[in-house]
């Protein structure tokens, strides 16, 4: 009999809001008080989290600029949907920009030190720790020898080169982002990191890590060609019929017996709204967790959902 696909939810879990709450979230995201107050001051907030925790923000965004003359480095041709040209993580073109793909791995460190304060710098990696944990519990199974890794949403690719030195039997791993700013810079990272310098993480040369752009919800991969598919903290920054396409086309390149492993904000608090707002909010499809969105997308695509 073939094995069945699986997926596998870590949400981090958190009181449910009222109506009222999201009904005034919806409000405020329609509002010009959402960008002319709320993403600076959110910004703003992540910044002073990473100086108060002994993240040098400001040193390793000036050491990246100033680290090559960037160029992009990739001529794929993939259509850009229109969600993704949304004003997002306080940037006005989105992922669309060097200064998101600049300050991505940075503000990952802010969140983790938000959310993890009693560790300081090192909180993003007890955070993200804390997320793997609870993927082991509910079934991930360790990528033996020769099996593959596709990472969705991977950004400059702290979390793909994160999975790699995890996972050292794993034969590839490819992280795959629609922005090419985002690749570009992942895929230059190794390379400018050899020697000294001033980044905010550690990063190897690893040559099973590779990188492609790409839409998530269209991929160009062949059918049953992966044994593991990772989306980690994604879907928060699409809207539900996306998501949807996503998980459907990650069930497509899943070999029988594979993993679609999802990390994510399971919802909002509303006696937390301010502080989630600053960490998982600012996109415009957020409030679309509300609904149990994940699990439904898994379901309609026949996948089997744990927990």
């Amino acid at each position: 009999m073939t094995m069945q696909c699986q997926i596998l939810l870590a949400l981090a879990a958190a009181a449910a809001p009222t109506a009222s709450a999201f009904d005034l979230m919806s409000a405020v995201l329609k509002s010009p008080i959402y960008k002319n107050l709320l993403v600076p001051a959110s910004r703003n907030m992540m910044i002073n989290t990473a100086k108060e925790n002994g993240v040098p923000w400001a040193d390793a965004v000036a050491w990246i600029r100033g680290a090559t003359t960037w160029e992009l480095d990739d001529d794929a041709d993939v259509a850009v949907p229109a969600y993704y040209r949304q004003p997002f993580h306080a940037y006005e073109p989105g992922n669309l920009c060097w200064e998101a793909a600049w300050e991505a791995e940075v503000a990952g460190r802010a969140v983790g030190a938000r959310n993890y304060p009693a560790f300081g710098a090192d909180g993003e990696e007890a955070f993200r720790g804390a997320f793997d944990d609870a993927l082991v519990a509910a079934g991930a199974r360790t990528p033996a020898v020769g099996e593959t890794i596709l990472d969705l949403g991977c950004a400059t690719g702290h979390g793909t080169r994160r999975l790699a030195a995890k996972f050292p039997d794993a034969a590839s791993l490819v992280g795959v982002d629609l922005s090419p700013y985002m690749i570009s810079v992942a895929r230059r990272l190794p390379e400018l990191c050899k020697g000294d310098n001033a980044w905010i993480n550690v990063v190897s040369d690893d040559k099973r890590v590779s990188y492609a752009r790409a839409d998530a919800a269209a991929l160009p991969f062949g059918d049953s060609s992966q044994d593991f598919v990772v989306l980690s903290f994604v879907a928060h920054e699409l809207p539900p019929a996306a998501t949807r396409d996503v998980v459907h086309e990650a069930y497509r390149v899943l070999r029988p017996g594979g993993q679609l492993w999802v990390t994510e904000m399971a919802r909002f608090a509303e006696s937390e709204f301010i502080h989630l707002y600053a960490i998982a909010a600012t996109p415009p499809h957020a409030a679309g967790l509300r609904d149990g969105g994940l699990p439904q997308a898994a379901r309609v695509a026949g996948v089997r959902v744990h927990p």
